[in-house]
């Protein structure tokens, strides 16, 4: 990397700033989400008619599908632990 590639202390520190804003806001839109959860989400959820969700009523859709991008995050993080040899 050239020196010219690299940020100011002052480009840094409002990156920093900037940041910490966005995680701000972010933990209190969950926060408010918790409080208040919206029953219409917008997600729509199409199941074919040979899917095996309709033929075994314990199985769960988060075992056959990746419903968000923070459970497909878990679910990987969960995997990576598994192969370390982490128990949680």
């Amino acid at each position: 990397m050239s020196q010219k590639d690299e940020l100011t202390s002052e480009q840094k520190k409002e990156l920093t700033k900037i940041a910490a804003e966005i995680e701000a806001e972010a933990i209190q839109m969950k926060i408010d989400y918790d409080i208040n959860p919206s029953e219409e989400s917008g997600s729509v959820v199409y199941i074919h008619q040979e899917s095996s969700l309709l033929e075994n009523e314990d199985e769960k859709l988060d075992d056959v599908a990746l419903v968000s991008s923070s459970k497909l995050l878990a679910k990987e993080l969960k995997e990576q632990k598994k192969k370390n040899g982490d128990k949680k």
